[in-house]
């Protein structure tokens, strides 16, 4: 062959190149469905022999060969470049200050109880409405009164064991007078004292230099500096693949050619912004401020004289008492020497307990309270006081990226040899069949019994639908038809 053969092979001459391929015979197609299942359906490659031509390894006679263009194979990818680099952001934090004196209590601290309320439930219950107690009346009898604390308390202090006594037993009150006597006695009448006179504090009128604000700092943020950069990706790679061409020369051996073209790379172009000069502070300092007031000097403190008065006395004649007017308790009635009973009386008294059956509700889950504490607050008075310096926060930028597809092979574009439908078996009731056979498997097909270009085109929209290689009537596409 006068034209580069490992590039450019005649589809026209793909039959010639094994002997197995029969071109006279006209058996009908039934003689190739009995052998159909000892055809392979695989694509094989074309060896090149020592004489130059080609040939089909593992041909089988009777079989014909078509040559088919396998397609390189790319997948699309997505990859993560870099749109802005990392960088720091200053955040300038200024001073804080407060105008303050003197720091006085306005309110004071305080708590604040906040309360969960108790719940409850109901429950039937014998209970004592009231226990069995003693107590201390003036009688015995029923309708006496309950003793007045104030009796009970003087039979007490009398040396009457309220507790020991038993129910039952009474006490009775005796009244024994006061005793008295006259004497001479050297009183007070007035103490001695001490007479303060106040000398007055001296003052003069001065003046003073007092700060106003303190000296402080300011930070200035400088900002960061940016540059934009291009950088170009590659998108796709360079490539190679086979172009079918119309050759009009009449030395070439067939009009269909096929030819390896370079395809070249696919590059895009991104830019991205890079930091040239990271964002900073500078230090201003602002100086103290200070003013001069008048005000009144100390010259001389305030004292006082002290000048003592001498105590006064006078006689006077006085009563006083010799014995005091006393009660005295006893559990006899009986009348004693020198007192006299009085009306008071006190007897215990057992009170037996009462008791009810009751429903009440009792406490499921106690009260709670929960403790909030207020705080105090205070007011100032006019001055300036730095609280807190000015501060820079650093934050931390992170680098932005941007996603970009392309294309990247997979594998290589090959040429392979396929069986097929020989020619001396494209008979009328073959092509009729198949297209029969298309149109059966939702691919409209006109039956006209010979290969014509609607034929082909359902043929080949066939084979991609169903995953087959796209090569004609190939041996592979007639058994899924079901015509082999």
């Amino acid at each position: 062959m006068s034209i580069k053969t490992n590039l450019i092979l005649s589809v026209a001459a793909a039959a010639l190149l094994t002997t197995g391929c029969t071109t006279t015979s006209t058996a009908p197609i039934a003689t190739a469905t009995t052998t159909s299942k000892s055809i392979t359906t695989a694509p094989v490659t074309a060896q090149k022999a020592s004489d130059g031509s080609f040939t089909l390894p593992n041909a089988k006679a009777g079989t014909c060969y078509g040559k088919v263009i396998i397609p390189e194979k790319y997948k699309t990818i997505t990859e993560k470049v870099l749109a802005t680099q990392a960088n720091t952001k200053l955040t300038i934090i200024p001073a804080t200050y407060k105008t303050v004196t003197e720091k006085v209590l306005d309110t004071a601290a305080s708590t604040k109880i906040v309360t969960v309320p108790a719940t409850y439930k109901t429950e039937s219950r014998t209970i004592t409405v009231s226990p069995a107690y003693t107590e201390w009346r003036n009688g015995l009898h029923p309708e006496a009164r309950v003793a007045s604390s104030a009796l009970l308390a003087s039979a007490k202090a009398a040396g009457v064991n309220l507790n020991a006594a038993k129910p039952g037993s009474c006490y009775y009150e005796f009244y024994a007078a006061p005793t008295f006597k006259t004497i001479t006695e050297k009183i007070l009448a007035t103490a001695a004292s001490t007479k303060l006179i106040a000398q007055p504090a001296a003052f003069k009128t001065g003046t003073k230099r007092i700060l106003v604000t303190p000296a402080s700092t300011k930070l200035v943020k400088v900002p960061a500096v940016y540059k934009t950069v291009t950088e170009r990706v590659q998108v796709a790679p360079a490539s190679k693949v086979w172009k079918e061409t119309k050759c009009k020369d009449e030395n070439c051996a067939t009009p269909e050619m096929m030819c390896l073209v370079d395809v070249p790379a696919v590059y895009k172009t991104i830019t991205k912004q890079v930091v040239v000069k990271p964002e900073t502070t500078k230090t201003i300092t602002i100086p103290a401020q200070y003013k001069t007031v008048e005000s009144n000097v100390l010259a001389a403190p305030a004292t006082t004289k002290t000048i003592n008065i001498p105590a006064t006395y006078k006689t006077l004649n006085k009563t006083v008492k010799v014995s005091d007017a006393k009660y005295v308790w006893s559990d006899s009635m009986m009348e004693k020497a020198g007192m006299s009973r009085t009306s008071a009386v006190i007897c215990k008294v057992a009170i037996p307990a009462v008791t009810k059956t009751i429903t009440k509700q009792v406490v499921a889950t106690p009260a709670s309270s929960k403790t909030i504490t207020i705080p105090a607050t205070y007011k100032t008075v006019q001055k300036t006081k730095l609280v807190t310096p000015a501060t820079t926060k650093k934050t931390v930028i992170p680098a932005t990226y941007k996603t970009i597809t392309k294309q990247v092979k997979v594998s290589d574009q090959a040429v392979k040899w396929m069986p097929v439908l020989c020619k001396s078996s494209m008979t009328f009731q073959t092509i009729s069949k198949i297209q029969r056979a298309l149109t059966a498997a939702g691919f409209k097909t006109t039956v006209t019994g010979s290969l014509d270009a609607a034929t082909k085109a359902s043929v080949k929209a066939y084979q991609m639908k169903n995953g087959l290689t796209v090569s004609g009537l190939s041996i592979d596409t007639l058994k899924r038809l079901g015509v082999l």
